[in-house]
């Protein structure tokens, strides 16, 4: 124990001494006297043989009625002593507890425990550390205010501020170089507070507005219940609580708060700093290991400044990288701690890659397991090279850090994958699961390679020797529908035109006939039984630009014609008669895609599950779909020959079941709707590669570019020498170039026949020449339609 004066104030004001809050404030040891003499006079058990000592001793001081000066604290040292007894418990080893008397509310310290001592006072010279970092003097004065108010508050008002601890942070152990910090709690049951004035009556209602702002709280008090009406003496008893471990942990809580900069590396070296500080050495080294998985591989991210030094040293010394691959592949297999006090030779021979530590002088590893709910996210290494510092309390108390750990592994792998689909979506485009792994890896090459910085190109995508699969469902002379649909509305727009002009002219009698333009090659059109798309514009752009312009002037120059202006604006806006046909159209065509697009959603479905591959749809009048199935796209499962025939006989069904489903919408068409099916077969492979600047998947190479072309002209295709289009309502056409092809397909024909999908109406067609293309040949099929009847 240690009677020595220490006053943080003289620190802060420069060695100049105390400050004042106003307040009269004394060191007094009167208070703990009354305190042991009440306690003493209700006490029944051995302890008032204690108490009935404390007050011999202190009754040998009669002038500690009063208060006493700092400079006469040394005198009672020996009292200070007993109270030290009477407070902290018998067994307490005085070495391991921070306690000290100070002056009340006052950074002003007259007898502690060595402990306590060691912590803020240099002991060569009995003065402040000098490296102690203590609150500024402007906080220091705001603390005590604080600190004085709130016991003020608690005496007369029965309610308290919040936070009445000060905090001493930055203490560097001598020992371990590191940062220790300790929490300041105050005991104030021996001190007295009194007023010299009557204090207004106030409650928390009262006051509750004015003290929800904190920045304010102080000075509001000061001017309502000014200090210096306030006396206090007595002692205060205070005790710091060592709180480094929690400041650690709460360093790793903020690198979390801030992981996008932690995902970058950039903190690693405060969380091993932290770490240190939790375990209390510097002695001991981590190594932090987040499992960034790519296609289902762990990726040792170099760059990412998380490491392990088993890797580390595998790859200085040219271990093979097969090496440390297997065994991280096999860790995660079968997660365990793994805990080496000090590395033996058995050790060395059951765990060669223990071998590289010895090289550096590493003679303690363990490694621990992190998981975030309940899922592994990685690991965390822990070794030295002095095996005194590897005990049981540094294991038990890096265990405090693991659920932090794990959750900044998880936000690490979380901004990784987002990195990695953020490249994708931005340099590629939406992608299916079938080939992700494919972007995947060329997204962290372009990441690896330091290409994103740059702003460089990323590699090209390829998948080689696939084969193709084309379909196609067409509304039957869709082009035809729509232009009718437009000509019945134009002739309706039309007629409620000429009705209006009527209207006008009769009621107008002087109305010129420049006010409503007259396009007498428009107004003919009405009499032809097609338009063609150049015609149909220029007719729209008549009835929807100019008339109404026309209108809008008429109604400023004649306000008499407001009315029928009005009704001709109601019945050609967007709401009216002259767009019902084509919504009718446009619903029919809408809902046949529909029908088909969840006909081929499940198809793809089916495949994928049979096995991974590229399925795209485009929606055009109707919907085309390619797809591309080979052992590029799947590198892991084995390609047979099944697979391709399985895939073609499932093109060939669902063909059928759209056809059929198409057929049983028609009592539900706004407009009667037909549709054709088409199939093309490629039995040669192709390549396909994504085309970056049209983010699509395109053939690549002259010779796998004949398909694309042959894709994009068979749909208008007609039979050799006939007039006829070969692809026809309710029937399936199977374009093909060989035989061999013809007589797969009539195989699986013949299968689909048996189960009452197809007709027993095969044809064998050879189409017109084409385009840069001949010798086209086709099946063509009925589809067994079962209409629903009304």
């Amino acid at each position: 124990m240690q009677a020595i004066t220490l006053n943080l104030n003289q620190r802060l004001n420069g060695g100049s001494g105390e400050y004042s809050i106003g307040a009269n404030i004394r060191l007094s040891l009167n208070p703990f006297i009354k305190y042991i003499e009440k306690r003493a006079s209700t006490e029944k058990t051995a302890k008032i043989n204690f108490y009935r000592y404390i007050l011999e001793q202190f009754n040998q001081y009669p002038e500690l009625k009063d208060p006493i000066s700092t400079e006469e604290a040394k005198k009672y040292s020996a009292l200070f002593e007993l109270i030290y007894t009477s407070l902290s418990p018998i067994i307490n080893d005085e070495n391991q507890q921070f306690w000290a008397i100070s002056t009340p509310v006052t950074p002003c310290f007259h007898y502690g425990t060595n402990a306590f001592y060691n912590v803020l006072m240099d002991t060569t010279s009995c003065n402040i550390r000098t490296d102690i970092s203590l609150p500024s003097k402007k906080d220091m004065e705001k603390n005590v205010l604080s600190a004085f108010y709130n016991l003020v508050l608690e005496r007369f008002y029965n309610f308290s501020l919040a936070g009445n601890q000060v905090v001493v942070n930055s203490i560097i152990d001598p020992d371990t170089h590191l940062l220790k910090y300790y929490k300041l709690n105050v005991d104030t049951r021996f001190l007295e507070v009194t007023t010299k004035a009557k204090l207004p009556e106030y409650n928390l209602k009262d006051v509750k507005d004015y003290i929800q702002d904190e920045r304010n709280t102080l000075k509001i008090l000061s001017k309502i219940i000014p200090p210096d009406l306030f006396t206090v003496e007595g002692i205060s008893i205070v005790t710091l609580t060592d709180v480094t471990g929690e400041y650690a942990l709460e360093t790793i809580k903020n690198i979390i708060i801030e992981h996008s900069e932690s995902q970058k590396g950039h903190y690693t070296k405060s969380i091993a700093t932290a770490l240190k500080t939790l375990v209390g050495t510097d002695q001991i080294d981590f190594g932090l290991i987040p499992y960034i998985r790519l296609n289902n591989r762990l990726q040792i991210n170099e760059h990412s400044g998380f490491t392990s030094i088993l890797i580390q040293l595998a790859k200085e010394n040219d271990v093979d990288d097969a090496a440390y691959q297997d065994l991280i592949a096999d860790y995660i297999v079968n997660p365990r701690t793994l805990i080496f006090p000090e590395i033996s030779d058995d050790e060395r021979s059951k765990y060669p890659m223990l071998t590289l530590l010895g090289q550096v002088g590493v003679k303690s590893y363990a490694l621990f397991p992190l998981y975030y709910n309940a899922k592994l996210v990685g690991c965390l290494e822990l070794y030295t090279k002095d095996s005194s510092k590897f005990n049981g309390n540094t294991l038990t108390k890096i265990e405090a850090a693991f659920p932090l750990l794990a959750q900044l592994f998880q936000n690490i792998i979380i901004d990784f994958n987002n990195d990695i689909q953020d490249i994708i979506t931005d340099k590629f485009t939406a992608l299916q699961p079938s080939i992700q792994w494919r972007f995947h890896e060329a997204a962290y090459n372009y990441l690896q390679s330091g290409a994103r910085e740059r702003n460089l190109p990323v590699e090209p995508i390829f998948f080689r020797d696939v084969y193709p699969f084309y379909g196609a469902v067409d509304i039957r002379n869709s082009s035809i529908q729509r232009n009718s649909a437009i000509r019945r509305d134009l002739y309706l727009h039309f007629e409620i035109l000429e009705q209006t002009i009527k209207s006008i002219k009769s009621t107008i009698t002087l109305c010129k006939e420049n006010e409503i333009p007259h396009e007498e090659a428009i107004w003919n059109y009405k009499n032809l039984d097609e338009l063609s798309d150049r015609e149909i514009l220029k007719t729209e752009d008549y009835l929807q630009r100019q008339i109404p312009a026309a209108m809008d002037q008429l109604r400023v120059s004649h306000p008499e014609l407001e009315e029928i202006i009005k009704k001709y604006f109601k019945e050609t806006g967007v709401n009216g008669k002259i767009f019902e046909n084509r919504e009718k159209y446009e619903k029919s065509m809408q809902m046949i895609n529909l029908a088909v697009s969840r006909h081929l959603d499940e198809f793809n479905a089916e495949l994928q599950s049979i096995y991974p591959s590229y399925f795209e749809k485009f929606r055009t009048d109707g919907v085309e779909f390619d797809i591309y199935l080979g052992q590029s796209i799947a590198p892991k499962i084995p390609f047979t020959d099944d697979l391709l025939e399985g895939f073609r006989l499932k093109q060939l069904r669902v063909l059928a079941e759209v056809a059929q489903t198409t057929n049983n919408l028609g009592p539900y068409f706004s407009l009667p709707l037909e549709t054709t099916q088409l199939i093309f077969v490629y039995d040669k492979p192709i390549d396909v590669s994504f085309r970056i600047d049209e983010q699509r998947f395109d053939v690549e190479g002259s010779y796998n570019i004949r398909y694309q072309m042959v894709k994009k002209r068979i749909d208008k295709a007609h039979i050799k020498n006939t007039d006829e289009r070969l692809t026809q309502p309710g029937k399936i056409a199977i374009v093909y170039f060989n035989s061999s092809e013809a007589k797969e397909y009539v195989g699986y024909i013949k299968k689909l026949q048996k189960r009452g999908l197809l007709t027993n109406d095969l044809e064998y067609l050879e189409i017109e020449e084409l385009q840069g293309v001949e010798g086209l040949k086709a099946l063509r099929v009925g589809v067994s339609l079962k209409r629903i009847m009304n």
